[in-house]
Protein backbone atom coordinates (compact mmCIF):
# COMPACT_ATOMS: atom_id res chain seq x y z
CA UNK A 1 0.00 0.00 0.00
CA UNK A 2 2.82 2.33 0.81
CA UNK A 3 4.38 1.66 -2.54
CA UNK A 4 0.99 2.24 -4.22
CA UNK A 5 0.44 5.50 -2.36
CA UNK A 6 3.85 6.71 -3.43
CA UNK A 7 2.87 6.14 -7.02
CA UNK A 8 -0.57 7.86 -6.59
CA UNK A 9 -1.04 11.01 -8.71
CA UNK A 10 -4.55 12.08 -7.60
CA UNK A 11 -3.30 15.49 -6.09
CA UNK A 12 -5.41 15.47 -2.95
CA UNK A 13 -2.54 16.76 -0.85
CA UNK A 14 -2.10 19.74 -3.18
CA UNK A 15 -5.81 20.54 -3.03
CA UNK A 16 -5.71 20.37 0.73
CA UNK A 17 -2.62 22.58 0.86
CA UNK A 18 -4.17 25.13 -1.50
CA UNK A 19 -7.33 25.14 0.58
CA UNK A 20 -5.42 25.75 3.77
CA UNK A 21 -3.34 28.44 2.07
CA UNK A 22 -6.48 30.18 0.78
CA UNK A 23 -7.96 30.22 4.26
CA UNK A 24 -4.74 31.70 5.63
CA UNK A 25 -4.63 34.28 2.86
CA UNK A 26 -8.26 35.25 3.51
CA UNK A 27 -7.47 35.84 7.16
CA UNK A 28 -4.35 37.77 6.15
CA UNK A 29 -6.22 39.95 3.68
CA UNK A 30 -8.93 40.70 6.24
CA UNK A 31 -6.30 41.61 8.77
CA UNK A 32 -4.47 43.77 6.21
CA UNK A 33 -7.71 45.53 5.29
CA UNK A 34 -8.42 46.17 8.96
CA UNK A 35 -4.93 47.53 9.52
CA UNK A 36 -5.18 49.68 6.38
CA UNK A 37 -8.52 51.10 7.52
CA UNK A 38 -7.10 51.87 10.93
CA UNK A 39 -4.08 53.55 9.35
CA UNK A 40 -6.30 55.65 7.09
CA UNK A 41 -8.48 56.66 10.03
CA UNK A 42 -5.36 57.51 11.97
CA UNK A 43 -4.17 59.65 9.06
CA UNK A 44 -7.57 61.36 8.80
CA UNK A 45 -7.54 62.03 12.53
CA UNK A 46 -4.00 63.39 12.32
CA UNK A 47 -4.94 65.59 9.35
CA UNK A 48 -8.00 66.93 11.16
CA UNK A 49 -5.89 67.65 14.24
CA UNK A 50 -3.25 69.34 12.13
CA UNK A 51 -5.89 71.51 10.46
CA UNK A 52 -7.28 72.42 13.87
CA UNK A 53 -3.84 73.29 15.20
CA UNK A 54 -3.11 75.39 12.13
CA UNK A 55 -6.41 77.29 12.48
CA UNK A 56 -5.73 77.87 16.16
CA UNK A 57 -2.21 79.11 15.38
CA UNK A 58 -3.59 81.47 12.74
CA UNK A 59 -6.19 82.79 15.19
CA UNK A 60 -3.54 83.43 17.84
CA UNK A 61 -1.17 85.05 15.34
CA UNK A 62 -3.88 87.39 14.03
CA UNK A 63 -4.83 88.33 17.59
CA UNK A 64 -1.19 89.17 18.29
CA UNK A 65 -1.03 91.53 15.31
CA UNK A 66 -4.21 93.24 16.53
CA UNK A 67 -2.37 93.96 19.77
CA UNK A 68 0.35 95.70 17.76
CA UNK A 69 -2.03 97.80 15.66
CA UNK A 70 -5.67 98.07 16.60
CA UNK A 71 -8.02 98.75 13.62
CA UNK A 72 -9.86 101.67 15.15
CA UNK A 73 -10.76 103.34 11.86
CA UNK A 74 -11.40 102.57 8.19
CA UNK A 75 -7.85 103.72 7.41
CA UNK A 76 -6.56 100.86 9.58
CA UNK A 77 -8.92 98.18 8.20
CA UNK A 78 -7.42 94.69 8.11
CA UNK A 79 -7.17 92.72 4.87
CA UNK A 80 -8.37 89.16 4.36
CA UNK A 81 -5.15 87.22 4.92
CA UNK A 82 -4.06 84.01 3.17
CA UNK A 83 -0.78 82.17 2.62
CA UNK A 84 -0.21 84.45 -0.41
CA UNK A 85 -0.55 87.69 1.60
CA UNK A 86 2.43 90.00 2.04
CA UNK A 87 0.78 92.52 4.39
CA UNK A 88 2.85 92.65 7.62
CA UNK A 89 -0.39 92.49 9.63
CA UNK A 90 -1.06 88.98 8.30
CA UNK A 91 0.28 85.82 9.98
CA UNK A 92 3.35 84.14 8.51
CA UNK A 93 2.84 80.78 6.81
CA UNK A 94 6.27 79.62 7.94
CA UNK A 95 5.48 80.54 11.53
CA UNK A 96 2.16 78.68 11.34
CA UNK A 97 3.89 75.57 9.95
CA UNK A 98 6.36 75.69 12.80
CA UNK A 99 3.58 76.17 15.35
CA UNK A 100 1.64 73.09 14.19
CA UNK A 101 4.69 70.77 14.47
CA UNK A 102 3.22 68.28 12.00
CA UNK A 103 4.65 66.69 8.82
CA UNK A 104 1.26 67.28 7.16
CA UNK A 105 1.63 71.04 7.59
CA UNK A 106 5.22 70.99 6.40
CA UNK A 107 4.04 69.40 3.14
CA UNK A 108 1.77 72.38 2.57
CA UNK A 109 -1.62 73.65 3.68
CA UNK A 110 -3.90 76.63 3.09
CA UNK A 111 -5.22 79.11 5.63
CA UNK A 112 -7.29 82.27 5.84
CA UNK A 113 -7.97 84.89 8.52
CA UNK A 114 -10.51 87.72 8.64
CA UNK A 115 -11.20 90.60 11.04
CA UNK A 116 -14.81 91.78 11.27
CA UNK A 117 -16.62 94.27 13.48
CA UNK A 118 -19.14 92.95 15.99
CA UNK A 119 -21.77 95.34 14.73
CA UNK A 120 -24.71 95.65 17.09
CA UNK A 121 -27.20 94.21 17.57
CA UNK A 122 -26.72 91.26 15.21
CA UNK A 123 -23.33 89.91 16.24
CA UNK A 124 -22.22 91.98 19.17
CA UNK A 125 -21.65 88.86 21.27
CA UNK A 126 -22.39 85.98 18.86
CA UNK A 127 -20.64 85.09 15.62
CA UNK A 128 -22.59 83.98 12.58
CA UNK A 129 -20.98 83.64 9.13
CA UNK A 130 -24.03 84.96 7.30
CA UNK A 131 -24.36 88.07 9.46
CA UNK A 132 -20.73 88.83 10.21
CA UNK A 133 -19.18 88.45 6.77
CA UNK A 134 -20.69 91.76 5.66
CA UNK A 135 -19.37 93.71 8.66
CA UNK A 136 -16.55 96.24 8.37
CA UNK A 137 -12.97 94.89 8.68
CA UNK A 138 -12.25 97.28 11.56
CA UNK A 139 -13.80 98.44 14.84
CA UNK A 140 -16.61 100.36 13.18
CA UNK A 141 -18.88 100.67 16.22
CA UNK A 142 -15.96 101.86 18.41
CA UNK A 143 -16.62 99.42 21.25
CA UNK A 144 -13.05 98.08 21.31
CA UNK A 145 -14.05 94.61 20.04
CA UNK A 146 -13.77 92.73 16.74
CA UNK A 147 -14.33 89.16 15.59
CA UNK A 148 -11.38 87.16 14.27
CA UNK A 149 -12.14 84.18 12.02
CA UNK A 150 -9.35 81.71 11.20
CA UNK A 151 -9.65 78.78 8.81
CA UNK A 152 -7.07 76.14 7.84
CA UNK A 153 -7.24 73.26 5.35
CA UNK A 154 -4.87 70.30 5.45
CA UNK A 155 -5.49 67.62 2.84
CA UNK A 156 -9.26 67.32 2.56
CA UNK A 157 -9.93 68.52 6.11
CA UNK A 158 -10.98 72.09 6.97
CA UNK A 159 -11.32 73.54 10.47
CA UNK A 160 -12.66 77.00 11.30
CA UNK A 161 -12.28 78.87 14.59
CA UNK A 162 -13.62 82.25 15.73
CA UNK A 163 -13.09 84.45 18.78
CA UNK A 164 -14.12 87.92 19.93
CA UNK A 165 -10.99 90.01 20.54
CA UNK A 166 -10.97 93.02 22.83
CA UNK A 167 -8.37 95.78 22.98
CA UNK A 168 -7.13 96.60 26.46
CA UNK A 169 -6.78 100.27 27.38
CA UNK A 170 -4.12 101.70 29.64
CA UNK A 171 -4.74 104.85 31.72
CA UNK A 172 -2.07 107.49 31.16
CA UNK A 173 -1.47 109.43 34.39
CA UNK A 174 -0.60 113.10 34.28
CA UNK A 175 -0.66 116.03 36.70
CA UNK A 176 -4.10 117.56 37.16
CA UNK A 177 -4.46 121.31 37.05
CA UNK A 178 -6.34 123.89 35.08
CA UNK A 179 -3.02 125.14 33.65
CA UNK A 180 0.57 123.87 33.79
CA UNK A 181 2.96 125.72 31.49
CA UNK A 182 6.23 127.58 31.29
CA UNK A 183 4.41 130.90 31.47
CA UNK A 184 0.89 132.29 31.53
CA UNK A 185 -0.09 135.52 29.83
CA UNK A 186 -3.51 137.01 30.47
CA UNK A 187 -4.42 139.53 27.79
CA UNK A 188 -7.56 140.72 29.56
CA UNK A 189 -6.92 143.18 32.37
CA UNK A 190 -10.51 143.26 33.59
CA UNK A 191 -11.74 142.24 37.01
CA UNK A 192 -12.99 138.80 35.97
CA UNK A 193 -11.97 135.16 36.26
CA UNK A 194 -10.00 133.80 33.30
CA UNK A 195 -8.85 130.44 34.72
CA UNK A 196 -11.13 128.45 37.04
CA UNK A 197 -9.72 125.53 39.00
CA UNK A 198 -12.15 125.64 41.89
CA UNK A 199 -13.16 121.95 41.58
CA UNK A 200 -9.74 120.89 42.91
CA UNK A 201 -7.76 121.64 46.04
CA UNK A 202 -4.55 121.66 43.95
CA UNK A 203 -3.11 124.96 42.63
CA UNK A 204 -5.17 126.44 39.81
CA UNK A 205 -2.12 127.46 37.77
CA UNK A 206 1.44 126.12 37.90
CA UNK A 207 4.21 127.79 35.89
CA UNK A 208 7.89 126.94 35.56
CA UNK A 209 9.03 130.55 35.50
CA UNK A 210 9.34 132.85 38.49
CA UNK A 211 8.23 136.47 38.59
CA UNK A 212 11.17 138.84 38.10
CA UNK A 213 10.85 142.55 38.71
CA UNK A 214 12.40 143.63 35.41
CA UNK A 215 11.35 140.67 33.24
CA UNK A 216 9.71 141.96 30.05
CA UNK A 217 8.13 138.56 29.34
CA UNK A 218 4.98 137.55 31.18
CA UNK A 219 5.34 134.89 33.83
CA UNK A 220 2.05 134.95 35.63
CA UNK A 221 -0.32 137.58 34.29
CA UNK A 222 0.50 140.52 31.98
CA UNK A 223 3.71 141.59 30.29
CA UNK A 224 5.39 144.86 31.27
CA UNK A 225 5.04 146.03 27.68
CA UNK A 226 1.25 145.75 27.96
CA UNK A 227 0.58 146.78 31.52
CA UNK A 228 3.62 148.56 32.89
CA UNK A 229 2.84 147.39 36.42
CA UNK A 230 1.84 143.78 35.78
CA UNK A 231 5.00 142.28 37.26
CA UNK A 232 4.50 144.22 40.45
CA UNK A 233 0.86 143.17 40.41
CA UNK A 234 1.88 139.54 40.17
CA UNK A 235 4.47 139.98 42.91
CA UNK A 236 1.90 141.47 45.26
CA UNK A 237 -0.92 139.06 44.40
CA UNK A 238 -3.12 141.50 42.52
CA UNK A 239 -4.37 138.79 40.09
CA UNK A 240 -6.90 137.47 42.60
CA UNK A 241 -9.88 138.17 40.37
CA UNK A 242 -8.41 136.41 37.31
CA UNK A 243 -7.51 133.09 38.94
CA UNK A 244 -10.28 131.21 40.72
CA UNK A 245 -9.20 130.45 43.35
CA UNK A 246 -6.04 132.55 43.44
CA UNK A 247 -3.68 129.60 44.01
CA UNK A 248 -0.69 129.67 41.68
CA UNK A 249 2.71 127.97 41.90
CA UNK A 250 5.83 129.50 40.38
CA UNK A 251 9.03 127.58 39.70
CA UNK A 252 7.09 124.39 38.96
CA UNK A 253 9.61 121.52 38.71
CA UNK A 254 7.30 118.60 37.96
CA UNK A 255 8.87 117.82 34.59
CA UNK A 256 6.97 116.83 31.47
CA UNK A 257 3.27 116.23 31.92
CA UNK A 258 3.46 112.97 29.93
CA UNK A 259 6.44 110.61 29.75
CA UNK A 260 8.10 109.77 26.43
CA UNK A 261 6.77 106.19 26.56
CA UNK A 262 3.24 107.42 27.23
CA UNK A 263 3.48 109.91 24.36
CA UNK A 264 4.51 107.09 22.02
CA UNK A 265 1.49 105.04 23.13
CA UNK A 266 -0.84 108.00 22.68
CA UNK A 267 0.46 108.68 19.17
CA UNK A 268 0.04 105.03 18.23
CA UNK A 269 -3.52 105.12 19.56
CA UNK A 270 -4.36 108.23 17.52
CA UNK A 271 -2.97 106.52 14.42
CA UNK A 272 -5.11 103.45 15.09
CA UNK A 273 -8.23 105.60 15.52
CA UNK A 274 -7.55 107.61 12.37
CA UNK A 275 -7.21 110.88 14.33
CA UNK A 276 -3.50 111.49 13.65
CA UNK A 277 -2.89 114.55 11.46
CA UNK A 278 0.37 115.61 9.84
CA UNK A 279 -0.85 119.21 9.91
CA UNK A 280 -3.91 121.22 10.94
CA UNK A 281 -7.25 119.63 9.96
CA UNK A 282 -9.78 121.95 8.34
CA UNK A 283 -11.91 122.04 11.51
CA UNK A 284 -11.16 121.16 15.10
CA UNK A 285 -11.85 117.41 15.19
CA UNK A 286 -13.80 115.70 17.91
CA UNK A 287 -12.63 112.44 19.45
CA UNK A 288 -11.10 111.08 22.55
CA UNK A 289 -7.56 111.53 21.19
CA UNK A 290 -6.42 113.87 18.40
CA UNK A 291 -2.75 114.16 17.44
CA UNK A 292 -1.53 117.15 15.37
CA UNK A 293 2.06 116.75 14.23
CA UNK A 294 2.76 120.32 13.08
CA UNK A 295 1.20 123.59 11.97
CA UNK A 296 -0.23 126.78 13.43
CA UNK A 297 -3.84 125.73 13.86
CA UNK A 298 -6.50 128.41 14.31
CA UNK A 299 -10.19 127.68 14.73
CA UNK A 300 -13.02 130.18 15.09
CA UNK A 301 -16.52 128.83 15.18
CA UNK A 302 -19.75 128.65 17.07
CA UNK A 303 -19.39 124.98 17.94
CA UNK A 304 -19.06 122.50 20.79
CA UNK A 305 -16.38 119.84 20.37
CA UNK A 306 -16.86 116.68 22.48
CA UNK A 307 -18.96 116.83 25.65
CA UNK A 308 -18.56 116.87 29.40
CA UNK A 309 -19.49 113.18 29.59
CA UNK A 310 -17.17 112.25 26.70
CA UNK A 311 -14.21 114.67 26.72
CA UNK A 312 -11.15 114.23 24.52
CA UNK A 313 -7.51 115.19 24.26
CA UNK A 314 -5.49 117.17 21.70
CA UNK A 315 -1.73 116.64 21.48
CA UNK A 316 0.27 119.37 19.70
CA UNK A 317 3.56 117.73 18.77
CA UNK A 318 6.80 119.38 17.61
CA UNK A 319 6.20 123.11 16.95
CA UNK A 320 2.42 122.87 16.48
CA UNK A 321 0.31 125.62 18.03
CA UNK A 322 -3.42 125.94 18.68
CA UNK A 323 -5.56 129.08 18.75
CA UNK A 324 -9.24 128.97 19.69
CA UNK A 325 -11.45 131.96 18.90
CA UNK A 326 -15.12 132.78 18.52
CA UNK A 327 -17.56 130.88 20.69
CA UNK A 328 -15.89 127.52 20.34
CA UNK A 329 -16.15 125.21 23.38
CA UNK A 330 -13.68 122.34 23.66
CA UNK A 331 -14.23 119.60 26.24
CA UNK A 332 -10.94 117.86 27.02
CA UNK A 333 -7.22 118.26 27.63
CA UNK A 334 -4.93 120.31 25.38
CA UNK A 335 -1.33 119.11 25.69
CA UNK A 336 1.77 120.53 24.00
CA UNK A 337 4.95 118.44 24.58
CA UNK A 338 7.02 121.36 23.21
CA UNK A 339 10.10 119.19 22.43
CA UNK A 340 12.11 122.19 21.18
CA UNK A 341 11.43 124.08 24.44
CA UNK A 342 10.08 127.15 22.67
CA UNK A 343 9.11 130.10 24.87
CA UNK A 344 6.41 131.49 22.57
CA UNK A 345 2.67 130.84 22.78
CA UNK A 346 1.86 127.19 22.20
CA UNK A 347 -1.85 127.57 23.03
CA UNK A 348 -4.07 130.65 22.78
CA UNK A 349 -7.67 130.88 23.96
CA UNK A 350 -9.33 134.14 22.94
CA UNK A 351 -12.70 135.68 22.34
CA UNK A 352 -15.46 133.68 23.97
CA UNK A 353 -13.72 130.35 23.36
CA UNK A 354 -13.58 128.00 26.34
CA UNK A 355 -11.67 124.89 27.34
CA UNK A 356 -13.37 122.57 29.81
CA UNK A 357 -10.61 120.26 31.02
CA UNK A 358 -7.07 121.63 31.23
CA UNK A 359 -4.10 123.01 29.33
CA UNK A 360 -0.68 121.39 29.81
CA UNK A 361 2.45 122.77 28.12
CA UNK A 362 5.91 121.30 28.69
CA UNK A 363 9.10 123.33 28.95
CA UNK A 364 8.97 127.11 28.74
CA UNK A 365 6.04 127.22 26.32
CA UNK A 366 3.36 129.77 27.08
CA UNK A 367 -0.42 129.82 27.35
CA UNK A 368 -2.15 133.05 26.38
CA UNK A 369 -5.71 133.52 27.60
CA UNK A 370 -8.12 136.39 28.08
CA UNK A 371 -11.70 137.06 27.05
CA UNK A 372 -15.05 138.25 28.27
CA UNK A 373 -15.54 135.07 30.27
CA UNK A 374 -13.62 132.14 31.79
CA UNK A 375 -11.30 130.66 29.14
CA UNK A 376 -10.09 127.55 30.98
CA UNK A 377 -12.19 125.60 33.46
CA UNK A 378 -10.74 122.56 35.18
CA UNK A 379 -12.64 119.29 34.68
CA UNK A 380 -11.03 116.37 36.48
CA UNK A 381 -13.12 113.86 34.52
CA UNK A 382 -11.26 114.82 31.36
CA UNK A 383 -8.03 113.52 32.89
CA UNK A 384 -9.72 110.23 33.81
CA UNK A 385 -10.51 109.61 30.13
CA UNK A 386 -6.92 109.82 28.87
CA UNK A 387 -6.10 106.27 27.81
CA UNK A 388 -4.00 104.49 25.21
CA UNK A 389 -4.23 101.08 23.56
CA UNK A 390 -2.05 98.56 25.39
CA UNK A 391 -2.71 95.02 24.12
CA UNK A 392 -5.47 92.83 22.72
CA UNK A 393 -6.73 89.43 23.77
CA UNK A 394 -9.55 86.95 23.25
CA UNK A 395 -12.61 87.35 25.44
CA UNK A 396 -13.26 84.29 27.54
CA UNK A 397 -16.03 81.95 26.34
CA UNK A 398 -16.20 83.48 22.85
CA UNK A 399 -13.64 81.09 21.31
CA UNK A 400 -15.30 78.23 19.45
CA UNK A 401 -15.17 76.05 16.33
CA UNK A 402 -17.82 76.61 13.70
CA UNK A 403 -19.02 74.83 10.57
CA UNK A 404 -18.50 77.46 7.86
CA UNK A 405 -21.30 78.42 5.53
CA UNK A 406 -19.03 77.86 2.54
Amino acid sequence: MIRRLRREEGGWALVTAIGLLSICMAFAMATLAQVDTQQRESGVSRTKETAFNAAEAALSAQTFTLAQGWPGSAAKAYPVCTQASTDPRCPSTQALQTATSSPDALQGFSWRTEVRDNRAPDTINFYDDTLTQGAAPYDDNKDGRVWVRAQARVGSRTRTLVALVRVEEQPEPMPRAAVISGRLEISNKGNKAIVDGSVSSDPTVQVRCTVQLLDLNPCLGHSLLDGATSTLAALFGLLDSQLKPNVAVQGYAGGDAVTADARARLEKTAQADGTWYATCPTSLPAGRLVWIESGNCTYEANAVVNSESAPGMIVLDNDATLTLNGTLDYHGIIYAPNPNNLTSDRVRVHGNARVFGGVLIDGQGQLEAGSSKVNVTLRLGAYDRVRSYASAGMIQNTWREIVPAS
